[in-house]
């Protein structure tokens, strides 16, 4: 029998998109069990969500509460220092909750295509790997193309488009073309590690999604997620999958990439926000202007 594979997601008052993302994970055509941990802030209206999602044979699901004390609900929403760090903590969470032997991650606000799961259990046994990924296609949150010529975690616009034009020249980002091609460049050392936000034109390619890896259980619960951020971190948007894509290549983890985007990744999450106002901003001052 094919091995049990986990997918862990998060989620807090987004009841809708959870249901997005578990249909997906409900019709992926993996012929082995899939076990859904879906790991909740905060928000017990999400349990019955979860409990009442429709299921099938070799599907499972489970709904796992987890209480922010008073001082975590009293801090301020989409802050980067404090989101986070919890996201980390979260994961790890669903990793040590899950019994299948492999762990994919979905965020509740995107969407796996119905064959990514197999295409990464299938390059994981072809490669030996502990550790491979996909590629994925961007969307805006009303299901439309993302085909911006701008880097969608970028701070402003212009560095946006500098590094947009930098991920075209690599291979990662293509014109007119909603596909990102995530890639983790081998031969890299911890102390050289630099997130796509901050990519300079020498650095090696470093941006794996947290949506579309897989990973052997036994290797997150060895090298989990790392909870701590530093201010350098918060200042380059180093998020969660940006700790975990360091942590692996620190450790010499051989990754493996499908060379296909088999997640559909919609745009408005924490990391991303603020980037899409810049746009729209950017967008309006050339109106005026014109």
């Amino acid at each position: 029998m094919p091995d049990p594979i986990g997918v862990v997601t998060l989620t807090r008052h987004r009841h809708q998109m959870l249901r997005r993302a578990m249909a997906s994970v409900l019709a992926q055509d993996y012929p082995g069990e899939i076990e859904h941990i879906v790991v909740i802030d905060d928000d017990p209206e999400s349990v019955a969500v979860v409990e009442s999602a429709p299921t099938a044979p070799g599907r499972r699901t489970v709904a796992h509460l987890v209480e922010r004390s008073p001082q975590e609900r009293e801090e301020p929403p989409r802050d980067r220092r404090f989101v986070y760090p919890r996201l980390s903590r979260l994961f790890n969470t669903g990793a040590r909750i899950s019994s299948a032997e492999w762990i994919a991650f979905l965020d509740d606000d995107n969407e796996f295509e119905p064959h990514h799961l197999s295409s990464l259990r299938d390059l994981a046994r072809r490669t030996g790997a502990d550790a491979v990924h996909s590629g994925r296609t961007m969307w805006n949150a009303d299901g439309t193309p993302y085909t911006d010529e701008v880097w969608h975690t970028s701070f402003t616009y212009e560095e946006g488009r500098r590094l947009y034009q930098l991920m075209v020249d690599r291979g990662v980002r293509f014109p007119g073309s909603n596909v990102v091609m995530d890639r983790a460049d081998p031969g890299i050392r911890s102390a050289s590690f630099r997130p796509s936000t901050v990519t300079g034109p020498d650095d090696p390619i470093m941006t794996v999604d947290q949506s579309v890896w897989l990973l052997r259980r036994e290797l997150l619960l060895r090298l989990p997620i790392p909870e701590e951020f530093t201010e350098e971190d918060h200042a380059n948007n180093v998020a969660p999958d940006d700790k975990l894509l360091g942590r692996l290549v620190s450790n010499d983890v051989p990754i493996f990439s499908t060379g296909g985007a088999t997640v559909r990744y919609y745009l408005g999450g924490v990391s991303n926000w603020k980037q899409r106002e810049t746009v729209a901003a950017a967008r309006a001052a050339a109106a005026a202007a014109d």
